[in-house]
């Protein structure tokens, strides 16, 4: 009845050798020191990368601030904008008032501004 054939080969979970009494020494083996080196080298790569994550937050908190300051500025900038082109427009309207006034100055009576000589008033 059961025709199910396995796909893999199931290997056992390696023991943990006894340890060694403590009067002798661990025998050497190279499979364990491959495995010590690989995780020291694991835990620095880890240390590494958690070193330049900080160090990647750090920058983006000091570009925040720089981005709110350059806000600032241009939020400063712009405001001042707005006050030189409300004097510029003052500037501008006195400006034609005072050419109105000199025309109207130099205009001979007989010709007011705005018809020149020659033709009907």
């Amino acid at each position: 009845m059961n025709d199910i054939t396995p796909s893999a080969t199931i290997l056992p979970f390696p023991r943990r050798p006894a340890p060694p009494a403590p009067d002798t020494a661990p025998d050497p083996d190279p499979a364990a020191d491959r495995l010590r080196q690989a995780l020291a080298a694991l835990e620095r790569a880890v240390a590494a990368q958690k070193q330049a994550v900080g160090e990647w937050r750090g920058a983006l908190a000091s570009l925040h601030g720089n981005v709110q300051a350059l806000h600032s500025s241009l939020t400063t900038y712009d405001a001042r904008l707005g006050t030189l082109r409300t004097e510029v427009e003052a500037v501008h309207h006195t400006a034609t008032g005072l050419e109105r006034w000199a025309d109207a100055a130099l205009a001979p009576a007989d010709h007011p501004p705005g018809h020149p000589p020659g033709q009907p008033k």
